[in-house]
């Protein structure tokens, strides 16, 4: 990832210091890029040295001294440059849990369950994360950042009804070694379901259907929620 640029295109809308750059990629950008002091810091001073932004030393009293970072000209020239290049390259996906799904057939069917409900609850938390980011009144965030969140809503989204289906599949018993998970008439249907999510206006029956499916996702956690519960209240000392 372009680190370098991303730190230029933010202080193409003025100074920033370094906690506010990282405050971006903690907050906003976080479930895309994850950057770590280890990355942010000496990247900034290696810009700084290059001439690509300039920093300004604040004095302060009562705490650390601020470091302000500013964009240069060289910095502005390289970062338009950039901006214009296009992406020639698909990034490689590196997913723990695909290929955790990889060898679940090594596992009983209750252990898969036990990964599967627990990537549905985590998935269904990341995504109040994006609806917040597609927020217009959050601070800092320019109109652009829109587009990120409905990137992330749609990502999210579609796992979580892969991960739902997934869970009827295993509960059923239906998913064996010998056929594969999905049919060519379902990958049929994949491919009108994603058109129907693009679409400005989906049609009646898939919105219908999607309210059925988001009813049985709630229905699913209560009921998990629920059975976690009894067990935990089974295990107190003293109960009968």
């Amino acid at each position: 990832m372009a680190l370098r640029e991303a730190i230029l295109g933010l202080l193409s809308d003025g100074p920033m210091t370094g906690y506010e750059i990282k405050q971006f990629f903690k907050n906003v950008i976080k479930h895309f890029w994850n950057v770590s002091d280890g990355q942010l810091y000496p990247t900034l001073k290696q810009m700084h040295e290059s001439g690509l932004i300039s920093r300004k030393v604040i004095r302060q009293d009562s705490t650390a001294n601020k470091h302000v970072y500013s964009l240069t000209e060289d910095g502005r020239t390289h970062f338009e440059g950039w901006l214009k290049e296009p992406v020639t390259k698909f990034e490689e996906l590196k997913e723990p849990l695909v290929i955790k799904v990889f060898f679940f057939d090594k596992l009983p069917r209750e252990e898969i369950l036990t990964h599967l409900r627990y990537q549905l609850d985590l998935h269904n938390k990341i995504l109040e994360e994006f609806r917040n980011i597609r927020k217009p009144t959050r601070i800092g965030l320019r109109h652009s950042s829109g587009l990120i969140g409905d990137v992330g809503l749609l990502y999210v989204e579609v796992r979580i009804l892969w991960l739902a289906r997934m869970i009827e599949l295993v509960e059923q018993d239906r998913v064996t070694k010998k056929h594969a998970l999905y049919t060519e008439e379902m990958v049929d249907i994949g491919k009108k379901f994603l058109e129907e999510i693009f679409s400005d206006m989906p049609s009646q029956e898939f919105q219908s259907w999607m309210k059925k499916v988001l009813t049985d996702i709630e229905k699913g956690k209560a009921q998990r929620s629920l059975a976690k519960r009894v067990r935990c209240k089974a295990r107190q000392p003293g109960e009968a």
